[in-house]
């Protein structure tokens, strides 16, 4: 019987702890939404001038590469479906897509890191963006092949 009021107190604790972290993480989220603009709702699809798939790594703050931005189901890592068209940045989450328009653009790399994340090779496309008063800096693996070719087509897109 006292096993029993073990496994008890066990569920009863992990329960209480996984109130307090969900409880926490909205909390962060709302305090990082308030006061931005929705995302930018997505035109609809052009051509794309460039599409691959792709692993979502996350979005920070610009220009730091390692305070993450929770808002709006930006945090998470995910393959993505990414696509450039004249509209500019797609990124499909399965059927779910956000948009970075070419005019919100403020900076594009390439580098081997972003949000935590090291991948050991320069094939992580960087993306700086704005929306409202943020600037954010959204991270992409590409292929190593790919990934400088993605950057030299966004870096016109950038306002100097």
């Amino acid at each position: 019987m006292s096993w029993l009021l073990g496994v008890a107190t066990v569920l009863v604790v992990a329960g209480i702890a996984a109130l307090l972290v969900l409880s926490a993480v909205r909390r962060t989220v709302a305090r990082q939404e308030a006061g931005l603009p929705p995302l930018p709702a997505c035109p609809p699809p052009g051509p794309p001038l460039l599409a691959e798939p792709a692993r979502y790594l996350g979005t920070t703050y610009a220009p730091s590469s390692i305070r993450r931005f929770n808002g709006y189901g930006l945090l998470g890592r995910r393959l993505v479906g990414l696509a450039l068209d004249d509209g500019g940045l797609r990124v499909d989450r399965d059927g779910d897509p956000w948009c970075i328009p070419a005019a919100d653009l403020r900076g594009v790399e390439v580098t081997s890191h972003h949000a935590g994340k090291e991948v050991y090779a320069d094939k992580v496309l960087v993306v700086d963006w704005q929306l409202g008063p943020a600037m954010l800096r959204s991270g992409f693996v590409l292929q190593e092949a790919t990934a400088p070719g993605w950057a030299a087509r966004l870096r016109p897109l950038v306002p100097r």
